[in-house]
């Protein structure tokens, strides 16, 4: 307030209200900071699960070679009931 009258001071309400603007937009940059962080390490670890599929799919492990003819794998057990 002023000294000759009961109004506010209009230079300190107008101080008040860009000190409040700052305050606001630190507090949003902190947020901002923090989602970014936290969206940055979660495609880091998608980008690493694609490259690591992308890895299998250029170096298949299929199809299966054939067995040796002697090896047990080549006739596979008779499960019958007699």
């Amino acid at each position: 307030m002023t000294a000759t009258d009961a109004a506010p001071d209009p230079v300190a309400a107008a101080e008040k209200r860009w000190q409040d603007l700052l305050d606001r937009i630190h507090d949003l940059e902190a947020r901002v900071a923090a989602t970014t962080s936290t969206v940055n390490a979660a495609l880091d670890t998608h980008l690493a699960r694609l490259d690591a599929l992308r890895h299998q799919l250029t170096r298949p492990t299929w199809p299966l070679p054939a067995p040796d003819p002697g090896s047990s794998r080549a006739t596979p057990p008779d499960n019958r009931s007699a």
